[in-house]
């Protein structure tokens, strides 16, 4: 009887079993989620921002062979003064003191190793293209992504960048 008792047991533990391990988790079965578009090609290399002679932001490709990072791009702006393209200026003030850039994914914080009063407003519209372009060639939207722009000492500026995106 104590036997029987136990096969009982037993078959009713292994129905149990398999139950669980046939009912899932709740979750039902999800279909194929598109991720959107890919970037594709090589990147030639990043594209910084300067000013021609009408005030306006030029896209100037920097031919390094790669997308590099935003800080890359941006150091690249601050420390070439020179433009390839012909008639471009640039607004930032030149340093090679290192400018730090935390890229978080939907938020890039750029603290300039300057203090506002030393850079125009259209150097800080050429640092937040400049980023947004890397940003936009790495695939992300650029509507998406906050960028700010902090000196040492003075206004912090966002917002878009009246070019890209």
């Amino acid at each position: 009887m104590r036997t029987r008792r136990l096969a009982r047991a037993a078959a009713a533990a292994i129905a149990l079993a398999a139950g669980l391990l046939t009912s899932g988790c709740g979750v039902g079965p999800g279909g194929v989620e598109d991720g959107g578009e890919a970037p594709t090609g090589l990147a030639e290399g990043p594209t910084l921002y300067f000013v021609d002679a009408a005030g306006e932001l030029r896209p100037d490709v920097r031919d390094t062979g790669r997308l590099g990072t935003v800080l890359g791009a941006v150091q690249l702006l601050m420390a070439d003064a020179d433009p390839t393209a012909e008639g471009l200026h640039n607004e930032v003030p030149q340093t090679t003191t290192r400018t730090v850039v935390e890229d978080a994914g939907d938020y890039v914080t750029i603290y300039l190793p300057l203090r506002r009063a030393e850079i125009s407003d259209v150097g800080v519209d050429q640092i937040i293209c400049t980023a947004a372009a890397v940003v936009a060639a790495s695939g992300r939207e650029v509507a998406d992504v906050t960028i700010t722009v902090r000196p040492t000492h003075g206004a912090v500026a966002d917002g878009p960048c009246p070019v890209v995106g």
